[in-house]
């Protein structure tokens, strides 16, 4: 991950008309001095804003790769793009009351594939 990097600019993850969930290679080239390695036990759990700068190296082993992602959000924050997997506990309010109010920010972004798999890793492999 690289420290600090949810407070630049938002990067393109779409290369010719294709959502990777990548950065180009530019990118890389441009933080790849500032990595900072994040390495956990099995079980281990990374908490990070959703535009930080991360990733990790290609899974090699015959096991399948899981990711369990769970995210939260200010009460007054809506989303942008629909969660491909909601749960029962999508849009759970667990801290504070409805304020019935939308925050707004001024700046464009470009906005995710929607995922036809339930894995991350097979939607960034057809990329």
């Amino acid at each position: 991950m690289v420290p600090g990097s949810h407070k630049g600019p938002l990067y393109s993850l779409w290369h010719n008309g294709q959502f990777t969930g990548a950065v180009a290679d530019e990118v890389f080239e441009e933080h790849k001095d500032k990595i900072v390695k994040c390495t956990g036990k099995a079980g281990s759990v990374c908490l990070m804003h959703s535009s930080l700068l991360h990733g990790s190296a290609p899974n090699l082993s015959d096991q399948p790769r899981t990711l369990y992602i769970t995210t939260y959000y200010a009460e007054d924050a809506i989303e942008l793009s629909p969660n491909a997997l909601p749960s029962r506990f999508t849009h759970e309010l667990i801290r504070g009351e409805p304020s019935g109010r939308v925050r707004c920010s001024s700046y464009e972004m470009e906005l995710p594939e929607v995922l036809k798999d339930t894995s991350f890793f097979a939607q960034q492999e057809k990329g």
